[in-house]
């Protein structure tokens, strides 16, 4: 008898198919994780343009700024410190930001898709419950 190495084709098939097992498993959390961590990016982004923006109203006060401030990601943004383009949305680069301030209370809210993205607990928010999945 020949001393043959190496693995038999049904050992492959059954390593195969034991991958695609773990695979199919681990899959639907991976992209969970990925959109979780998207959505958290949005939400951070949010906070961030909340504060340049009232850093800019208490710095310089509100006459150099019209409420609402629009934008989209990558446009530019002019008199606020900090903040010398809009971030891009991590859900959807299409997604256009929207904040509203005062100069009493700074900013009162930052939309993304006109969803509420700030302030507020990721719990309570609309932005997070629509996209989180």
């Amino acid at each position: 008898m020949k001393n043959q190495e190496g693995f038999s084709l049904v050992e492959l098939i059954i390593v195969i198919a034991i991958m695609a097992v773990l695979i199919g498993l681990l899959a639907p959390q991976y992209l969970r994780f990925v959109n979780r961590a998207k959505v958290n990016t949005d939400l951070q982004n949010a906070t961030q343009i909340a504060d340049a923006i009232n850093g800019t109203i208490a710095d310089e006060g509100i006459s150099s700024l019209s409420s609402p401030l629009f934008g989209a990601g990558g446009d530019a943004v002019a008199g606020i410190k900090g903040l010398a383009v809009w971030p891009e949305s991590k859900v959807n680069a299409s997604y256009p930001w929207k904040v509203t301030f005062d100069a009493e209370n700074g900013v009162t809210e930052v939309t993304l898709n006109n969803e509420k993205v700030y302030p507020g607990d990721a719990d309570s928010l609309e932005y997070y419950q629509n996209h989180y999945h």
